[in-house]
């Protein structure tokens, strides 16, 4: 696809890799140039992109996980089982890609460019089945289709100019976390909403009581949308803090360059949130069982 100019080298310094390839506070562990099977086989060599793939693996098999076990554990059927499956599928969708990115953009620019602007791109793709995943346990069909059409929208939208994003060394880490963050917006709607609601009918004006006590007769947290929306409010704002911020990276030189970068850090953040929104649309699917609309 692409042509090769240098034979792959790893163990670098950031003094001796171009400017795109160097990040901020990370010293060592570098690679430059090779095929894309030469990247392909340092997935399970150390460098500083390694965990950034493998923390992006970690995220996908735990929605594994957690798909399996929803389907051999509660049995869900039709456009239930649907939705869950659409779960699952974002961060399947996501994968080739940000994978991609992280152990092929040692190649050359050009391939950096491509693979960062495919990476950026499949974000948002992504998140279209995950809107209607999680709209789909707590708003009526409409809407939930309404929502999913607003993802789509912000997906077409990055596929027309993720190729013109900054790539590599130059990328705007506040930037990017605010486009990103658009997307983020839309999809956890649905948790907010029912945290929201869940609030209000236990705390609110006008609160009788009667949701704690029904929801503790059916053996129901009255708060779980609550708790949800607080875990995942948090896991994104600590997942964009230690990116744009590059902690530790920029505070302690080298101490982080193959473990606890702050790239691996935020991608731990985000599979924590992807865990958390499982948890909620397994919570809404058994609410939904015993509190029939």
């Amino acid at each position: 696809m692409h042509e090769v100019i240098l034979p792959m080298r790893t163990g670098l310094h950031a003094w001796e890799v171009p400017y795109g390839l160097r990040l901020a506070g990370v010293t060592t562990g570098y690679r430059q140039g090779g095929t894309y099977m030469d990247c392909m086989k340092t997935l399970f060599t150390w460098h500083n992109q390694t965990l950034n793939s493998w923390t992006m693996i970690f995220g996908w098999a735990c929605s594994c996980w957690l798909l399996w076990w929803t389907v051999t554990r509660l049995q869900p059927e039709g456009w239930d089982l649907a939705a869950f499956w659409a779960l699952w599928l974002c961060p399947t969708m996501h994968l080739p890609f940000t994978v991609g990115y992280h152990q092929f953009l040692s190649i050359s620019p050009v391939v950096l460019r491509h693979w960062r602007a495919l990476d950026v791109a499949f974000i948002f793709v992504a998140s279209i089945p995950l809107t209607w995943g999680l709209a789909y346990f707590v708003m009526p069909p409409a809407a939930a289709a309404a929502l999913t059409a607003v993802a789509v929208g912000l997906a077409l939208h990055a596929w027309h100019n993720a190729a013109a994003l900054p790539a590599g060394a130059d990328i705007d880490k506040k930037a990017n976390t605010r486009y990103v963050g658009l997307v983020v917006l839309v999809y956890t709607f649905p948790i907010v909403m029912r945290g929201a609601q869940d609030l209000l009918a236990t705390y609110g004006p006008g609160a009788d009581g009667v949701w704690p006590a029904v929801a503790t007769a059916l053996g129901v947290d009255p708060l779980y949308g609550a708790k949800c929306a607080a875990a995942v409010a948090f896991c994104f704002v600590y997942g964009a803090a230690v990116y744009t911020s590059s902690f530790p990276d920029v505070y302690a030189p080298g101490l982080c360059d193959l473990v606890g970068s702050a790239q691996q850090l935020m991608h731990l953040a985000i599979a924590g949130a992807h865990v958390v929104e499982w948890l909620f649309a397994i919570h809404m699917y058994q609410r939904r069982l015993l509190m029939p609309l």
